[in-house]
């Protein structure tokens, strides 16, 4: 599945954890869940998509909602760019967003009439610039040390999940931090990233839990 570029976000963009959408809406109980999408520089990355994509699946599935898996999001979607010869230009380098509109409606379409989905679930991993006092690091509801009792900025990994409805609204979005990518003048060895199941978890469950309990009490 072709993947957006993940670009460095501004601290403007910065919002709550597992925030919900004001209005109220009907919980779905059909989701499709689209392939994690990841930030360019995983030495590894299907295993790492598989992970997510199976935790949050689960997590769905406990919570009573029928989901249709990543794999089927996916393979509609890769369909979908490969007829639009991609949405990125080849000159610019920037997204096409009439070619990228194209894909998204009719992954969407495709998703509700065919296996009758009335959400679409998208997870992705990003890096945001996170800020660290005192040694330790807090962002999107998480924690870690630095190693230090210094302060300042360093890159981290956050869970991001949207969800949006037949209509193509929004109806929720969350985000749980994972890791930090820096400490100090060091990065942290790639491969010891996602390493931690615990952070992996709680990242999860900070990006989820909110929209979990919403689906758990619908009739």
């Amino acid at each position: 599945m072709s993947r957006p570029r993940v670009r460095l976000a501004s601290l403007a963009l910065t919002f709550a954890v597992a925030i919900t959408a004001a209005r109220s809406v009907v919980p779905p109980k059909t989701i499709a869940l689209s392939p994690t999408g990841l930030p360019d520089g995983i030495d590894d990355p299907e295993p790492v998509r598989a992970l997510f994509d199976s935790l949050l699946a689960g997590e769905l599935a406990r919570a009573g909602v029928t989901v249709i898996p990543s794999a089927e999001a996916g393979a509609i979607w890769k369909r979908l760019v490969d007829s639009v010869q991609g949405f990125y230009s080849a000159i610019t380098g920037e997204r096409v967003e009439s070619k990228y509109r194209t894909v998204v409606d009719g992954t969407r379409r495709e998703l509700r009439d065919r296996w009758h989905a009335d959400a679409w679930l998208r997870p992705r991993i990003e890096v945001f610039p996170v800020d660290f006092q005192d040694g330790k690091a807090r962002w999107d509801g998480t924690s870690e040390g630095m190693g230090s009792g210094t302060s300042g900025t360093t890159p981290a990994l956050s869970l991001v999940v949207s969800v949006s409805d037949t209509s193509g609204t929004e109806i929720y979005a969350g985000r749980g931090g994972i890791q930090v990518l820096r400490k100090g003048s060091k990065n942290i060895s790639r491969d010891k990233l996602f390493k931690d199941s615990k952070r992996n978890l709680q990242a999860l469950h900070l990006a989820i839990d909110s929209l979990v309990a919403r689906l758990r009490v619908s009739p």
